[in-house]
């Protein structure tokens, strides 16, 4: 059973709306820089009181000479507004210091991509984000009380470190727990809920204008997330991989309990196979089972007693050797298509009811795992007089991360797209003018504009797919940066116009690149498998951190955007072209090893759904096997007949 079997009910849609809250705390943290550098006003007064000189002055203004110390500035603070350059006094010769708190927050989403990444690949989805959801939210209430500088840019770091985890583990679990048909709608979800939260601050910062207790304020979802995270489960899919069937099973089962008291279910074409489904166990196959459970015991703790018990009783040699052979054969060539999910030791003789009698020159039989392709554990069966190299070493080298060009192809296509979307995104929101002199309506209509984008995202992923769409929005990235690069070298427009069309420009551009983004969030995880997603993408996420802060400050050394926007759009449509080589994932189960990326690649999608309805079918006939009289399971996954010929 697998996440793919089960029905789709309420309780995962429960489950994706608390899921989808961790995202809006996300958001709110990652967005906080805007309301924490906010500068008002500021002015120095004269002695008198009568001159006030507002912004930075020089010790000489107006011919006369004229001294105004950083702490003889004063803020023109409506409604007490309140932000760390005020308590800090950041401005003027001191202005640069404001910056150190960005360089601080994203070097902390860095470091917490990358650690935060391999952790949720080697201990599990949901403990990192447990641990992550309630680290980012006392970081958020310690930033409320320091009263240093230096500790706050601390804090502020650790406070990305660990919002940045729970990003990264939110997402990934909550596309595993739902099944292919869904994984559009959960992006969708997912990154409407970022919008959501971004709406949430908005609204936040309009009413709560001290930056200390707007600290507080968003600490309030994390406190909720006590009353709901007991009902999260672990993915299933990650503890497959894990090979903790039994903890996998548990999880299923849960899920599918609390969906059945839900009168909503959307039920596939494959059916669930649990223990009230399953044939009744015969009373022969009781006594054997109770004789195989002590068996099964020694033979974990010793392999050769595999070979004890399976020696036969009578003296049939020259059969059982055929018989070894014959099975041999039939693993091998199991074993040389990555597609089948495990090997089954049958009989090739006339008479079906033979036992299968292991000869004494076999050294070592084992089959593969019924669920996954395992690496690790895999040996080869060592046929007469032959020396055949393991499986597992054959498999290591074959699947080596970087030694594989599938793999290589897919890390250099994908790092293009996050660093061209990314850097196309800031360059597009610094440059972007604000439409109304409140900063709390341009934020509010651009975040609504989002949600609006997301929407109709949803409905072109579900139809096209996601490499058409993701090749198309980056040739948009690419006409739209060098529309907007070239537009104020058109000297016959008049200023009015060569103004809105600048705006309509920038407006397209960020749809495109908004748009893009994502695409490119969801194509990911759909790309790598799931033992190393959680790695691979905190890598991206470092890629677009370096994308998002490197464009303001790129503009601002070459003093001109028509260059940066050029290059960047060159690059862009580059990153469009190299999309062409990568497969589409839309209808495909994600995978979850190296060997199911590769073998996506290697076969059509219709083969691959054909082989894997094959592989369903073949356990359906080993399951039924177990159950039968003749056939049991004699431990490691070996299946074997007892009965005689004769």
């Amino acid at each position: 059973m697998s996440i793919e079997d089960t029905k789709v009910g309420y309780f995962q849609f429960i489950l994706l709306f608390l899921l989808g809250i961790n995202y809006i705390i996300v958001a709110m943290s990652h967005t906080l820089t805007i309301y924490h550098n906010y500068t008002p006003k500021f002015y120095c007064e004269a002695s008198n009181g009568l001159n006030k000189t507002y912004g930075c002055i020089n010790n000489t203004y107006n011919g006369t000479f004229r001294v105004c110390g950083i702490n003889d500035y004063n803020f023109e603070m409506n409604n007490s507004e309140k932000s760390i350059i005020t308590d800090w006094g950041l401005i003027c010769e001191r202005s640069y210091l404001k910056e150190y708190s960005i360089i601080a927050y994203c070097v902390g989403v860095s470091i917490g991509a990358w650690i935060t990444g391999i952790l949720v690949d080697r201990i599990g989805r949901l403990p990192v984000l447990a641990i992550c959801l309630y680290s980012q939210g006392t970081m958020t209430v310690a930033t409320y009380i320091v009263q240093s500088y230096p500790v706050f840019l601390i804090l502020r770091s650790l406070q990305g470190v660990f919002a940045q985890g729970l990003q990264n583990s939110t997402y990934i679990l909550a596309l595993e727990l739902f099944p292919t048909k869904y994984r559009t709608l959960v992006s969708t979800v997912m990154s409407i809920a970022w919008a959501f939260g971004l709406l949430l601050l908005t609204a936040f910062g309009y009413f709560i204008r001290d930056w200390r207790i707007l600290q507080l304020a968003i600490s309030v979802p994390t406190a909720i997330t006590v009353l709901y995270i007991w009902m999260i489960p672990e993915s299933p899919r990650w503890l497959l991989t894990r090979n903790k069937t039994t903890e996998a099973d548990i999880a299923l089962e849960r899920i599918i309990k609390y969906n059945k008291n839900c009168c909503f279910g959307i039920k596939f074409k494959q059916k669930v196979h649990d223990s009230k489904n399953a044939p009744p166990v015969k009373s022969s196959e009781k006594l054997k089972s109770e004789i195989l459970i002590e068996n099964n015991e020694k033979c974990n703790n010793d392999p050769d007693e595999v070979i004890k018990l399976l020696k036969p009783t009578t003296s049939k040699s020259q059969n059982s050797r055929s018989s070894l052979r014959v099975a041999s054969q039939n693993l091998e060539e199991r074993l040389s298509d990555p597609s089948e999910t495990f090997v089954q030791i049958t009989e090739n003789n006339s008479n079906n009811n033979e036992i299968f009698e292991p000869s004494e020159k076999n050294t070592q039989i084992t089959t593969i795992s019924q669920d996954k392709f395992n690496l690790k554990n895999e040996t080869a069966v060592v046929k007469d007089n032959e020396n055949i190299e393991p499986i597992g070493e054959i498999t290591k080298k074959k699947y080596c991360l970087f030694k594989n060009s599938y793999f290589i192809k897919y890390l250099t296509i994908i790092t293009c797209q996050w660093l061209s979307i990314s850097t196309m995104r800031s360059f597009v929101i610094d440059l972007f003018p604000n439409f109304t002199k409140n900063r709390y309506v341009d934020l509010t209509i651009n975040n609504l504009a989002e949600i609006i984008i997301y929407i109709v995202m949803y409905f072109i992923l579900s139809r096209h797919g996601r490499r058409l769409p993701i090749i198309i929005f980056q040739v948009f990235n690419f006409i739209f940066c060098i529309s907007i690069a070239v537009h104020g070298f058109l000297p016959y427009l008049t200023v009015l116009v060569n103004d809105v069309l600048k705006i309509i420009l920038l407006s397209l551009g960020r749809v495109s690149s908004i748009s893009a983004l994502a695409i490119i969030y969801l194509y990911t995880n759909e790309l790598f498998p799931t033992t190393i997603r959680g790695t691979c993408f905190g890598l991206f996420i470092i890629i677009s951190t370096v994308g998002n802060t490197s464009g303001p400050y790129i503009l601002l050394l070459m003093n001109n955007i028509s260059s940066p926007l050029i290059f960047n759009g060159i690059f862009n449509l580059i990153s469009a072209i190299l999309c062409y080589w990568l497969p589409e994932t839309i209808n495909d189960c994600l995978p979850d090893n190296l060997s199911d990326m590769i073998m996506k690649k290697s076969i059509s999608n219709k083969n691959y759904q054909e082989k894997k309805t094959n592989g369903i079918i073949e356990q359906e006939i080993l399951r039924k096997k177990l159950f039968s009289e003749d056939w049991v399971d004699a431990g490691n996954g070996i299946i074997v007949n007892f009965t005689d010929s004769n």
